[in-house]
């Protein structure tokens, strides 16, 4: 049995997208729809996999996390037995993504850090245990600031990281 996709699925996306929090009374209105049939809706974009999952985006400093870093690796021989080591990796609190890619380096992980000594342990962590041999060559580069994340775009701040 397929699910049909329509305009208003695609507008009730858009906008838990732009905002996770919002109640289904809320977009209801928004979009002009009862806030059952809402309801409906996402239960059935969840099940179409349309809705992966449900987060915040958190200020990591509150964390204490004052480093966000892209890693990026190119290794020997790709396979299926790198993505076991990925999805390894992917378990680690700290780790915010890991993506596939293309370009000169076509594995990319996103992952924030209590300092500079953690982000080098991470990096030599991925070296020695998880990528050994099989690494060819790394990039890292620290994230200075952040504009918009997750379809969240921040106000102009003062960041909390610089002090």
């Amino acid at each position: 049995m397929k699910m049909a996709f329509d305009e208003k699925d695609e507008a009730i996306l858009r906008e838990l997208r732009k905002n996770g929090k919002i109640t289904l009374t809320e977009l209801g209105f928004k979009l002009g729809l009862s806030p059952a049939s809402i309801k409906n809706r996402i239960d059935k974009l969840e099940k179409l996999g349309a809705i992966k999952g449900y987060t915040a985006v958190v200020e990591p400093t509150f964390l204490n996390e004052f480093i966000q870093a892209i890693i990026e690796i190119e290794v020997i021989r790709d396979g299926p037995h790198v993505n076991t080591q990925l999805y390894a990796i992917g378990r680690l609190e700290n780790v915010l993504g890991i993506y596939r890619k293309t370009g000169e380096f076509p594995i990319m992980i996103r992952a924030n850090f209590k300092d500079m000594s953690e982000l080098n342990k991470f990096v030599e962590y991925l070296m020695n245990t998880v990528l050994k041999a099989n690494l060819k060559k790394y990039k890292v580069t620290v994230i200075l600031d952040t504009i918009k994340e997750n379809g969240v775009t921040f106000e102009k701040r003062k960041s909390p990281r610089r002090r």
